[in-house]
């Protein structure tokens, strides 16, 4: 397999490094600037373009998109044009009208697509699926979901007021960029069908986006949610709280547990060892989708997948701009 990352920055590295490990040797990336590549980069023999069409040209079989969230549609839909499966990093777009004329490029025998949306490889959210497909959980009545970072430390080498996170017209601001939240709570709990949010810009980081969002729906299955995001907590929180007919469960990221209790008493939990790290979610993502290719499996988080989430979460931005309650 001949692999193409576009994209240079800490997740394109992060890309280049992890096919690497899962044994591509023909690996090629595109970088805009003309900078040398990180030095963070393992494989000595990654071939750099300045190009992406000169690029796209070489027969690459798979293309990551990592570039800034501004230019993934873009970028996705030129890869598809020449015929590469794709694994486009989340979210696909940051704007609900480029999203018009990309299913026409979408061919349902042809290339795969899988959006980067990692946390479902995580053992204990999928555990969590397992309890509620078994009914185990009853009845959910509410979830609850924490989740907070600090910006300025997510990359301390760069000027957080310059990354694509903080900036608006690079399709930055919380609901965005941190839209891993949405997507497991649409695979685990359905669709929303209406939306309301307020937040915005609320800290006194220099951000051009939102770095606060509180987002309140009801998926199809009837499920209150809520979902509190922003870009200013220390030491970071990534916490989910279920109230079922049957149990309350807890996911906790950045402990590394998830228990399911009944009237108070544990009843079961998931540990993950302090060995554990983060890159095994990528790792094992991207590995099952290279894996699957040959046999034309459907992607784990197909793009379907990542136009509803993204709807969702443009929904939540709309809402805070209109205070108005968001129909789906």
């Amino acid at each position: 397999m001949k692999a193409l990352v576009i994209g240079l920055g800490s997740i394109g590295v992060r890309h280049l490094n992890n096919l690497h490990t899962l044994g591509v040797r023909e690996l090629g990336a595109v970088r805009t600037r003309n900078l040398p590549p990180p030095a963070q980069i393992v494989s000595k023999d990654v071939r750099i373009f300045q190009n992406l069409d000169h690029a796209l040209q070489q027969d690459f079989d798979l293309v990551v998109v990592a570039n800034p969230t501004s230019l993934h549609l873009a970028t996705l839909i030129q890869a598809l044009k020449a015929r590469c499966h794709v694994y486009v990093e989340k979210p696909i777009a940051h704007e609900k009208r480029q999203l018009a004329g990309l299913l026409r490029h979408v061919d349902p025998c042809g290339p795969r697509v899988l959006v980067g949306c990692q946390l479902r490889m995580h053992p204990g959210l999928q555990k969590i699926e397992e309890w509620i497909q078994q009914g185990k959980l009853g009845k959910i009545h509410s979830v609850q979901v924490d989740l907070g970072e600090y910006l300025p430390d997510w990359h301390p080498w760069e000027d957080y007021r310059q990354s694509y996170a903080a900036r608006a017209d690079q399709g930055g601001g919380v609901i965005l960029t941190l839209i891993h939240e949405l997507d497991y709570l649409h695979w685990l709990f359905g669709k929303p069908v209406n939306v309301f949010a307020i937040g915005g810009h609320r800290t006194s980081l220099e951000v051009t986006a939102e770095d606060t969002a509180l987002i309140s729906f009801e998926t199809e299955q009837g499920i209150c949610v809520q979902l509190r995001m922003d870009y200013w907590r220390k030491p970071p929180v990534r916490h989910m709280n279920i109230v079922a007919e049957n149990a309350i469960v807890d996911w906790d990221y950045h402990s590394r547990l998830t228990t399911f209790k009944q009237n108070g008493h544990l009843m079961e939990e998931i540990a993950l060892p302090p060995t554990w790290d983060r890159n095994e979610l990528f790792l094992s993502m991207m590995k099952e989708f290279i894996e699957g290719i040959p046999h034309g499996s459907i992607p784990r988080v197909t793009l379907q997948n990542g136009i509803d989430v993204l709807n969702t979460a443009l929904a939540a931005k709309k809402s805070i701009q209109t205070q108005r309650l968001v129909k789906l």
